[in-house]
This record gives structure tokens, sequence and C-alpha cells, in this order.
């Protein structure tokens, strides 16, 4: 990233993990955890295998429903900005919504 003289970097704060969260919202509307993050942060995979080392393949699975290791809830949060364990609470979230919705339906309608 590079900046123009005399202009000042944007801060980046990090948000808590909460329901009124953006990806708390989309996870009550039945995306998975691991979509609803990536869609909200807006981090191409390519992003998140250069600054977290996750494989492009492990995202994949992550996406399809995979449980993360706490390595990677650590270099996701990192990328992300959110605490470790509002990543897990958003998980955890996404968990409880899963029987509601069903799991998430990939490639061709049934």
């Amino acid at each position: 990233m590079t900046r123009r003289k005399g202009e000042r970097p944007i801060p980046k704060v990090v948000k808590p993990y909460g329901p009124d969260h953006p990806v708390a919202h989309w996870i009550a509307d039945g995306d998975g955890w691991f979509d609803a993050w990536v869609g909200q942060m807006c981090t191409p995979y390519a992003v998140l295998t250069k600054k977290t080392g996750i494989a492009n393949e492990r995202l994949f699975e992550l996406s399809f429903g995979e449980p993360p290791t706490l390595a990677e809830i650590d270099a996701l949060a990192k990328v992300w900005l959110v605490p470790p364990e509002g990543l897990i609470a958003s998980i955890a979230d996404a968990s409880a919504c899963q029987p509601l919705f069903g799991p998430a339906k990939r490639g061709r309608m049934q």
C-alpha cells in the first residue's frame, strides 16, 4: 500500500462481534460463518492465503463447513481485525442456525 505525501493512514478499528455485528446478520440469513466473514470483509481467497498462510484448498474446506483449528482462527482473526473470541462466537452462532436452515446446498438445485 502506498500513500501520497501528507496523507494520513486510515485507522483500523477492531469491532467486537455481537448480535448487531454485520456478520451476525449474514449468519442469521443462513450464510455459513466463513462465507459471512469473507463476504462482509470483502477478502478474496488469494489475499487470505497470502496473509494467513492457509492453503487455498483449506479455505474452500472451511467454506464447505469443515471446523477450523485454533491456529486458523487466530490467523483469520488478525486479518479480519476481530478478537479470536468473536470469531469463535460467530462459528457457534452459525452452528446454532444450521438446524433451522439445513446444510448449505452448493452446486445444482435439487
